[in-house]
């Protein structure tokens, strides 16, 4: 079977892009602030909301990440409608939800993570549309592989 280069793997390798600077940036943040707080002044308050926010959704992030490939790799084994990959989405969405609730204290002291709120939150209720669709697509597959 010929591989075709398709969104599958570009979201596929964008995704582990992504997971590397998640990697690099849980060893280089402070560096990284620090060089950030030359261009935007950061007082000690802020920095440590930036800090404390991203290392709690660093374990969110690695997990949305992680299910995100293994969903995209049932995908291109041609294992799409199933139990599993909704459980997948499912784990995802909670990810989201869960950046979203952990940026909600750190947007307070740093107001530009209100956007990540807003947007991680919005991400959440979309995946759930995704979810339900999958899962009513599992069913009827299910139904489908039954009758004769």
């Amino acid at each position: 079977m010929k591989r075709v280069f398709n969104s599958v793997h570009v979201t596929l390798w964008a995704g582990r892009l992504v997971a590397a600077v998640v990697f690099v940036l849980l060893f280089t943040l402070p560096t990284v602030l620090q060089w950030y707080g030359q261009y935007r002044p950061l007082t000690q308050l802020e920095s440590n909301a930036i800090t404390a926010a991203f290392y709690l959704c660093a374990v969110a992030v690695g997990i949305a990440l992680w299910n995100m490939d293994s969903l995209l790799r049932s995908i291109l084994n041609a294992e799409v409608f199933t139990h599993e990959n909704v459980r997948k989405i499912r784990m995802i969405r909670w990810c989201c939800f869960g950046v979203s609730v952990i940026c909600i204290p750190a947007a307070f002291c740093y107001y530009p993570l209100v956007f990540m709120v807003l947007v991680m939150g919005f991400l959440s209720l979309a995946v759930t549309v995704v979810v339900r669709v999958m899962a009513a697509a599992v069913e009827i597959r299910e139904e489908n592989d039954l009758t004769v």
